[in-house]
């Protein structure tokens, strides 16, 4: 593959004090807008070019935490109050940011000059209007702890720093350990039917071949069951909610190659967890730990698992691998390359809407070196990847999250080396 300079800073690597952001919106068009893989460049790859495609609305805003940034809204039928959650050594934090009306045209792209920004801390329920402003004393941002929390239902699920996972209300409170994963790797969580929930994470296990880490899921607050397969490790795991169950997908970069897997998830009659036959969806070239995914799935019709990899010695891309009724082995992929390779390439998307929307990182031109952009987009129902715009530019990004409202905006946060930022989008026509 064109190999990219990796990004050299650490998770946690701060910006210099009283650094402006590193990430920018794009001025006027962006190079090298990646239209699907063999395609000419349409109409889509036009509005992604000019940024016509998702205008900005509110933002972007800078939050007085820097790390990656669960979004959440308390009522997930209205899905129009977007807030974020932090994870503080194993605590969730609340933030509501005080995002307000956009002050310059909502083409250009850019904040209102001037507008310091601001967010106000809060608990589950209501923002405290007393805390300071994110940005207003010019020092950097507080860290976050890596990984970032997930919420199913009524819980948040947070990582401390030596890997223990806890279960709490959205309302704060002490929760017992009911996981102890790889420190810093992610996790993920999901409802279920009968109010039950289902948490995903990764841990070393000792194996006859030696360490190994692996992917587990715990049912409520019951003992852990390995979720992959006996002599398959794991560096990526994802669920979402399929067909009155769990759909989870866990990833095994290799030195040498990087299968993708996926299996169903459902709870007995008796309480228990049922897993359904292991599939290995794809098998991409050689990978590293770094490697994450995404589980896409709409409102109706098919998932999808996508994987930022090298297609080949040449290219580098998201590959995006559908599932049907149930997941099957050696589906094949629909490409969409990028100009050139990137590592890590955060990437995320949006479940149980349609249509389905990726927020996905990649470098804006060939040439290595070359600056790192934000790109927002849509699958259609082949998997093929409709770019909308270049949402952001900047030298790297470290984490990215994205739902959908239920007025069809997209509320988007992003975390670079100088903090992290939250942003709603509309998706224009």
């Amino acid at each position: 593959m064109i190999a990219a300079p990796l990004d050299a800073g650490a998770l946690d690597t701060a910006a210099p004090d009283g650094a402006a952001p590193d990430a920018a919106a794009p001025d006027g068009a962006a190079p090298d807008a990646a239209a699907p893989d063999g395609a000419a460049p349409d109409a889509a790859a036009a509005a992604a070019a000019s940024g016509a495609g998702c205008k900005l609305r509110r933002g972007p805003l800078s939050l007085s935490l820097r790390g990656p940034a669960l979004l959440w809204t308390p009522d997930d039928a209205a899905r129009a109050d977007f807030r974020v959650i932090f994870n503080r050594d194993g605590v969730a934090q609340h933030v509501a940011p005080a995002l307000g009306p956009l002050a310059v045209p909502a083409s250009s792209g850019l904040a209102a000059p001037g507008s310091p920004p601001r967010e106000a801390a809060a608990d589950a329920g209501a923002a405290d209007a007393g805390a300071a402003d994110a940005g207003a004393a010019g020092g950097e941002p507080a860290r976050a702890s890596w990984p970032a929390c997930a919420v199913a239902s009524r819980f948040v699920f947070c990582m401390d720093h030596g890997g223990t996972i806890r279960r709490t209300t959205l309302w704060g409170g002490e929760g017992p350990p009911i996981g102890a994963g790889r420190r810093g790797t992610g996790i993920s969580a999901i409802p279920l039917p009968g109010g039950h929930t289902l948490l995903a994470f990764l841990s070393d296990r000792k194996t006859s071949e030696g360490a190994v880490t692996q992917a587990f899921a715990v049912l409520d607050d019951k003992p852990a069951v390995p979720l992959s397969e006996e002599g398959s490790g794991a560096t990526f795991v994802a669920l979402s909610p399929w067909k009155g169950g769990a759909l989870a997908m866990y990833i095994d970069a290799r030195s040498a190659l990087t299968p993708v897997h996926a299996r169903t998830v459902g709870v007995t009659p008796e309480g228990k967890l049922e897993l359904g036959p292991d599939a290995v969806l794809f098998v991409g070239d050689a990978g590293e730990s770094r490697m994450g995914g995404a589980l896409a799935i709409g409102a109706d019709g098919p998932a999808f698992a996508l994987l930022p990899a090298s297609r080949d010695m040449s290219a580098f891309g998201m590959a995006a691998i559908r599932i049907d009724q149930a997941p099957r082995d050696d589906m094949p992929a629909v490409w969409s390359l990028y100009p050139n390779g990137l590592s890590p390439a955060p990437i995320a998307a949006t479940q149980g809407v349609s249509p389905i929307h990726v927020a996905r990182v990649r470098p804006t031109a060939r040439e290595p070196g070359s600056p790192h952009a934000l790109e927002l987009g849509q699958l259609d129902a082949e998997g093929r990847f409709q770019p909308r715009c270049l949402a952001v530019e900047g030298k790297s990004f470290k984490h990215v999250a994205i739902e959908a409202d239920r007025d069809g905006s997209l509320w988007i946060a992003y975390t670079t080396g100088a903090g992290t930022f939250i942003e709603q989008r509309a998706v224009g026509p």
